[in-house]
């Protein structure tokens, strides 16, 4: 039943008030403005050391013109400037989104908050805006780069930025969930903290110890909290990282909600908590089960040739490809990262399977006399290769398919070499931006906004 217009009209300015309330205890918390100037000083650094790095191997491609298609300004210069995005979101936008909940445990705030006439949820909810306001302004120093690196002539792709940014942006959101969810469950801040670390640092863990290898040691990388964020700096936007994201931040916020709530048994808190994690995993399974992906970049690096993905989607049968190649060889980890990965977005039933045979180089003779082999099977016919190489396997393919493929014409990508220096910068970064948050700080404290 709706609310009256009157009682409607009251619960929005109580929660507008709240919001202004929730931004305002932000903007006094010394936390975040050192957060501010850390994020400036950490960008700056990494914006000019990616700007040095990208001139040097500029150069080397401006003498070979055929070096230059590899020179892309998302990899060279806005994922490595975006790195100390991701260690401030890890290390410090936790103690930021923590106190939003520890800090009105501690002083009683949130038990008159749950007394108001707004749900716990709606509560979480103007908590995490105001965490939203926190993000947009720790991204003024990203968008001094951008104006920087136009202005020294560099070239700026902004769909691959949009990718770039709404990963990011995912990332933060699931960590301000976590750290949520910590504080409402925890009654010291330190172990709130400890908790929210335990999730952000473990998962980089584990990417970091499953990189490199196949199966389930694999899927563990690429579901991993920064696994996910890699795929969105690569330029690929997929339905499956993005609900993974949303599924993860849902849950944790979630979680949130049902254990602000004051007067409920723990047995009431748990049942919802388990009934919360099961829908959510079917929902993230579900996207799971059928991806659909976007490859963004602007040179398709994540793509056939529309004609071979249209060829390879059109494939009604399964195609089994097996692999004797051992998890550390390197010619298994190019093959899965390029030419695997895009087979597993274009063909409908693809089924690969690793044979491990215990031997780790081209020439060695202690494994299988079938070690580097490549094998390939599709409606009854088989055939087989060493070459790693997507020019060499797709014709296998087509040939047991019994299909011809002519490659489409496509632009031609010839990347954006450029040699400059952005030293000059560092003032903006190391100075005046830092200069600007002291003194935001200093004046929104002494104003008592």
């Amino acid at each position: 039943m709706p609310l009256p217009e009157s009682t409607a009209q009251h619960h929005y300015n109580l929660a507008r008030l709240i919001l202004i309330q929730e931004v305002r205890s932000l903007l006094l918390s010394p936390a975040l403005w050192i957060m501010l100037i850390i994020v400036s000083l950490l960008v700056g650094y990494s914006f000019i050391q990616a700007v040095d790095l990208f001139s040097r191997a500029s150069q080397t491609a401006l003498a070979y013109p055929e070096l230059a298609s590899g020179m892309s300004t998302l990899d060279g210069i806005f994922v490595p400037t975006f790195g100390a995005y991701y260690l401030t979101q890890t290390l410090l936008l936790p103690f930021i989104a923590i106190r939003i909940i520890g800090l009105d445990k501690q002083d009683g705030a949130l038990k008159l908050l749950l007394q108001l006439p707004l749900s716990p949820l709606l509560l979480c909810c103007l908590k995490i805006s105001a965490m939203g306001f926190v993000w947009l302004a720790s991204l003024l120093p990203a968008a001094l780069a951008f104006a920087i690196w136009h202005n020294l002539g560099g070239h700026i792709f902004w769909p691959e930025i949009a990718v770039l940014l709404t990963g990011h942006g995912l990332y933060s959101l699931t960590v301000i969930t976590v750290a949520m969810f910590a504080a409402a469950v925890s009654d010291a801040l330190p172990t709130a903290a400890m908790f929210c670390l335990t999730i952000t640092l473990g998962s980089w863990v584990l990417e970091f110890a499953a990189t490199g290898h196949s199966g389930m040691m694999g899927a563990l990388a690429n579901i991993s909290l920064t696994g996910m964020l890699r795929q969105f700096e690569n330029g690929l936007l997929s339905t499956t990282y993005a609900v993974s994201f949303l599924s993860i931040a849902s849950l944790f916020f979630l979680l949130t909600v049902i254990w602000l709530q004051p007067g409920r048994p723990l047995r009431t808190k748990t049942g919802k908590s388990i009934a919360c994690i099961v829908v959510l995993a079917l929902f993230g399974w579900g996207a799971m089960s059928a991806p659909q992906f976007i490859d963004i970049t602007e040179n398709q690096r994540h793509s056939f040739n529309p004609a071979d993905t249209r060829a390879l989607q059109q494939l009604s049968k399964p195609l089994i490809i097996t692999i004797h190649l051992d998890p550390q060889d390197s010619r298994l980890l190019d093959l899965e990262h390029d030419f695997l990965a895009k087979l597993r977005r274009s063909v409908p039933k693809l089924v690969i399977q690793y044979v491990q045979s215990g031997s780790t180089g081209l020439f060695s003779t202690s494994g299988s006399d079938n070690y580097g082999i490549i094998e390939y099977e599709y409606d009854g016919k088989h055939d087989k290769s060493f070459s790693n190489s997507q020019n060499e396997i797709l014709p296998i393919i087509y040939s047991m398919a019994g299909v011809q493929v002519t490659p489409a014409t496509v632009p031609t990508y010839s990347g954006y070499p450029l040699v400059a220096d952005a030293s000059g910068s560092k003032w903006w970064f190391y100075l005046v931006l830092p200069l600007f948050f002291f003194i935001s700080g200093v004046y929104a404290y002494r104003a008592k906004w």
